[in-house]
């Protein structure tokens, strides 16, 4: 593969991951804006979701993207019930508070699928795969193309729904002002329950996205849940364009920087991801493509 080759499929590779990054943290960013909760166990959801999608694949015998079908409403449950028990209890508590038990539930929850599965990465097997080819040297993965469809088709429909729907209308007005919200007769908790419980489906269903083209074990949250940090630092909180943006960005630097540089390619693509949080936060504190605003009363 010459250089020119080795570029493009670079680029090719890092917008296709740009769209996976991208809806891997709306959930994570939607949260944090509308409840003013930063979710330490958001790559725990996501390590539930590829587990169910996989055993779906194994014992079902479903593609990853048919099972969707089923781990999408399976993890709006899951979800919904951890807001009710759980983080309710911790939304008008001190931040350190929230960040310690989402933290505390990130590791009780991989440990409990370490105990269930153990440690063994495993892998969903998928009918859609194949290779397109662009150049002699350079081509479209299948499996990561259909990804970044359905990733697309997500975030569409969670923008349309935040946009145009009442409930959508009134968790977008519960994030801007909470307590206005109430005075106009929104049920807040109501309101946190469902975004809660949306936000968890998407980050499952990311989960099982991912699942055709990467191993899935116990421990795999804690690097995704700081990526859907940096993410989010360069979007905007529940911007869904910025975040199509910033997963873009991220993919991009990560792939090229994996692919240009030999040998130490993709630990230094890895960390790169972090050196540009720093650098964003630094340099442009309010984000890339919109505000770093927490929920009002945070």
């Amino acid at each position: 593969m010459n250089f020119s080759d080795l570029v493009l499929q670079a680029v090719i590779n890092g917008i296709l991951l740009g769209g996976f990054y991208a809806v891997m943290m709306l959930g994570f960013s939607v949260i944090w804006g509308v409840m003013g909760v930063i979710n330490l166990a958001h790559g725990e959801f996501l390590m539930v979701g590829a587990y169910m999608t996989w055993a779906l694949n194994r014992q079902l015998g479903l593609d990853p993207f048919l099972a969707l079908i089923i781990v999408i409403p399976a993890m709006f449950l899951l979800g919904y019930i951890f807001q009710r028990i759980l983080i309710n209890r911790i939304i008008e508590r001190p931040f350190l508070i929230a960040l310690l038990v989402t933290y505390g539930l990130s590791v009780a929850m991989a440990s409990t699928v370490k105990l269930i599965y153990k440690a063994d990465p495993r892998v969903t097997n998928t009918a859609l795969t194949g290779f397109w080819d662009v150049t002699s040297g350079a081509g479209i993965p299948a499996t990561k193309f259909y990804i970044l469809v359905v990733a697309l088709i997500m975030m569409a429909g969670l923008y349309l729904f935040l946009q145009y729907t009442r409930l959508g209308k009134s968790i977008r007005a519960a994030a801007q002002n909470k307590e206005a919200a109430r005075m106009v007769g929104i049920e807040i908790d109501k309101v946190y329950a469902i975004t809660f419980a949306i936000c968890i489906a998407l980050t499952g269903a990311a989960g099982g996205l991912i699942s055709p083209t990467t191993s899935i074990f116990p421990f795999m949250g804690p690097p995704l849940t700081l990526k859907a940090f940096a993410i989010t630092a360069m979007a905007g909180l529940g911007n869904i364009p910025g975040a199509l943006l910033g997963g873009m960005v991220l993919g991009l630097v990560e792939n090229l920087i994996s692919s240009l540089v030999p040998g130490v390619g993709s630990n230094l693509g890895i960390t790169s991801s972090f050196v540009l949080l720093v650098l964003v936060l630094v340099t442009r504190p309010q984000g890339l493509f919109g505000g770093l605003k927490p929920a009002e009363g945070h």
